[in-house]
């Protein structure tokens, strides 16, 4: 039961209490009831995507945006009709918002975030390309171009230039950093969704790499040495009998990244579980400050997925069955086209940032006074980036092996 972990009590935290870490800074505005909309819909997405690829890749790490592919199968719906719409709708958990609210609070939220913090570094690209015999209509177009900064295209899947100009196009989109997406295309298949997202961000309370020592991380590739970094001082802190957790805000506050620790003895799915029928949101509230000693390896996970099957296990099977797809809103002859591939690439390069203090000594973890917490993070474990202010989650990842 998760209540275990919402009601952790002040004992489970008495190291440290008494210190307070800063508090993330106020939105601009406040969050519309469209945006709300999307973002609980995008975070009831993201646990199911993030559960059902944790599961099926399950010896490899994984770091994926279900906002990010949410967004770009929200650019898509807007071409679909019948039951095409109703098995995205379904799967993305956006009931009975209109298309129109669907796009509009998609695009004020991703001007909201990527806009909120000039020290996270938050750039999404979306593209969608058809084959160039098929003709798209115009209005289709500019509703990708206007509420998803989306590039919407016809290219000649038959010709090798149409790889280098999608990888151009999402290059582009992420300032170079995730230069290719596809290494070729299908020339019969009829339409590419594809989704990059990168994030980057300088934390607000830096790890020393004069700290950073090797030491053995216990994964699914047995015991690997690796680079783990050291940092001491109040820090947002959960603890129960089922895992511990600990939020590291960037830049001024906004983002976070909470790195989430079975217990030993207690396994990744199980815990992905846990925090999915309980409740991110209720989970996230029982965070505390307290003063510890956190040991964190860097780690860099480049990981692209085509997620056609996973969102047909969802039930979104039409959209991707030529003659059942119904895609007659993009296009006079949309029941010839169908998805032939939705791919999403991202890319998380965790270290210290690069931050030397003037010390040279080694830092000897510290008591504050008082007994000492410590959190090694030298096994697997799951990592969530997202806006603390708003609540969206943006990625979602795990951590199996260097």
């Amino acid at each position: 039961m998760f209540a275990c972990v919402a009601c952790a009590s002040h004992a489970d935290l008495q190291p440290g209490v008494g210190i307070t870490a800063p508090a993330p800074p106020a939105l601009p505005r406040s969050v519309t009831a469209g945006e709300q909309k999307i973002i609980a819909a995008s975070n009831d997405f993201s646990f199911r995507l993030f559960r059902q690829l944790a599961r099926s890749q399950a010896d490899s790490n994984v770091f994926a945006s279900p906002f990010g592919a949410s967004m770009a199968l929200g650019l898509a719906m807007n071409g679909t009709a019948g039951t095409t719409t109703d098995q995205m709708r379904s799967v993305l958990s956006l009931g009975g918002v209109s298309d129109s609210e669907v796009n509009e609070s998609y695009r004020s939220l991703v001007t909201l975030l990527t806009g909120f913090d000039p020290m996270a570094d938050f750039r999404a690209g979306n593209a969608l390309w058809y084959r160039n015999d098929f003709a798209v209509h115009q209005d289709f177009i500019d509703a990708g171009a206007r509420s998803y900064d989306a590039q919407v295209g016809a290219l000649d899947f038959a010709n090798s230039a149409a790889v280098q100009t999608i990888n151009a196009s999402m290059s582009t989109a992420t300032t170079g950093r995730i230069p290719t997406m596809l290494d070729r295309v299908d020339a019969s298949q009829t339409m590419l969704l594809l989704n990059a997202i990168y994030f980057r961000g300088t934390f607000r309370d830096r790890f020393d790499p004069l700290h950073t020592t090797a030491q053995p991380f216990y994964g699914q590739a047995g015991e690997q040495v690796t680079k783990m970094m050291y940092r001491v001082g109040p820090m947002s802190y959960f603890a129960s009998h089922e895992l511990e957790a600990v939020a590291l805000p960037f830049g001024s506050g906004a983002f976070a990244m909470t790195i989430v620790l079975p217990r030993a003895g207690k396994g990744l799915e199980a815990t992905i579980a846990l925090l999915q029928t309980s409740g991110w949101t209720q989970f996230s509230s029982q965070l505390r400050d307290v003063g510890m000693n956190l040991f964190l390896p860097r780690f860099r996970i480049l990981w692209d997925r085509t997620l056609k099957d996973d969102l047909v296990a969802f039930g979104m099977r039409e959209a991707f069955l030529p003659g059942a797809a119904d895609f007659t809103r993009m296009s006079t002859r949309g029941r010839e086209l169908s998805l032939g591939v939705v791919k999403q690439k991202t890319l998380i390069d965790i270290n210290e940032d690069g931050t030397v203090a003037a010390a040279t000594a080694p830092l000897a973890p510290s008591t504050f006074g008082f007994v000492p917490l410590v959190m090694r993070v030298e096994r697997p474990f799951i990592v969530v980036i997202h806006e603390r202010v708003s609540g969206t989650i943006v990625f979602m990842g795990k951590v199996v092996r260097m």
